[in-house]
């Protein structure tokens, strides 16, 4: 019989819940064909939300003690740099909010964004077994917004099966380490 976790709860219950926040990502680009001309236009205050919380997740990571003490000072240095790519793909982001952007520019944010957040996911989730609760928590939640993030300008053909939905996974960050 399975345990009754607060781990295990979200892991069941909300994992058929993922798919549909993937979709609801989706909405954010859109499609519109007139006179044989496709337009694509991305949502770039959506995509402004969703790369700010990975962001804001993995700093706050980087810069508690629990997390900075078990993986060490250069696996920190690494984590450290690719918030910096993310923090510059966030700038440029929000420099644009208020305009239009092609396609192509918007899947180039993305790219750069989701390999600095996989390259820093993938140290933290080497350490996991070692790491409080409430850090594995918030892993898991910027690790849930990575498929929400490629889906919203339709980088992934099939969306991928997340735990959390996007709106679950940015509400776990905003929260931060409060029981850490």
């Amino acid at each position: 019989m399975p345990s009754f976790s607060r781990r295990n709860l979200l892991r069941s219950g909300i994992a058929s819940l993922g798919a549909l926040g993937v979709t609801a990502a989706l909405s954010a680009c859109t499609t519109t064909t007139s006179g044989g001309s496709t337009t694509y236009s991305v949502n770039v205050t959506k995509l402004l939300s969703i790369i700010s919380s990975i962001e804001s997740g993995l700093t706050e990571l980087v810069n508690a003690t629990a997390v900075t003490t078990v993986i060490g000072t250069t696996n920190a240095a690494t984590v450290t740099a690719a918030i910096t790519r993310i923090s510059t793909v966030t700038a440029q982001v929000a420099a644009s909010a208020a305009s239009d952007v092609t396609l192509t520019v918007a899947q180039n944010w993305v790219a750069t964004a989701e390999s600095a957040a996989s390259a820093a996911l993938a140290i933290l989730q080497d350490f996991q077994s070692v790491l409080p609760s409430p850090v594995n928590t918030i892993v898991a939640a910027v690790a849930a917004l990575l498929p929400a993030l490629e889906a919203l300008i339709g980088a992934v053909s099939a969306p991928a099966t997340t735990t959390l939905t996007p709106a679950e996974a940015q509400t776990i960050i905003a929260n931060g380490l409060q029981n850490a």
